[in-house]
C-alpha cells in the first residue's frame, strides 16, 4: 500500500504547479499521468505553440514552459 497525501492525475502544468505547491506546505503527493513524460497537452499535442496567458512569462512556448 503507498501512504501518501494527495494522489494528482495528470502530469500537464496544473498538476506539476501542484505539485510544486504541495511541496511548500511538506506534503507528500504521487503524480499519475497516462503518458511517458510531463508536460501534458503542452508538450504532446501543441510543443511548439506560443502560450500567452503565463505571469512570469509574456510569450512562451508550450515545450519551453513544461521544461522549466
Amino acid at each position: 500500500m503507498i501512504k501518501t497525501d494527495i494522489l494528482i492525475i495528470g502530469a500537464g502544468p496544473t498538476g506539476l504547479f501542484t505539485v510544486f505547491e504541495a511541496g511548500l506546505l511538506k506534503l507528500k503527493c504521487h503524480l499519475i499521468d497516462a503518458l511517458p513524460q510531463i508536460g501534458g497537452q503542452c508538450s504532446e499535442l501543441y510543443p511548439k505553440k506560443p502560450i500567452y496567458d503565463i505571469p512570469a512569462y509574456p510569450e512562451i512556448l508550450a515545450g519551453d514552459l513544461t521544461d522549466k
